[in-house]
């Protein structure tokens, strides 16, 4: 089942597995909100997510 993520930047990350929706989502937060590195945790970003 795919997710989604909208970002409040303005950008949607979507992927069809958890661990990809992870793994996009922190390297979107690396470059775009660096201030975020390491403030949010797999369960955070898997709250965050809608069925796509």
């Amino acid at each position: 089942m795919a997710k989604i993520i909208n970002c409040e930047c303005g950008e949607a990350i979507r992927s069809e597995s958890d661990d990809e929706l992870v793994a996009k989502v922190q390297a979107h937060v690396a470059e775009a909100h660096p201030d975020l590195v390491g403030k949010m945790s797999r369960e955070d970003v898997l709250a965050m997510a809608e069925e796509a």
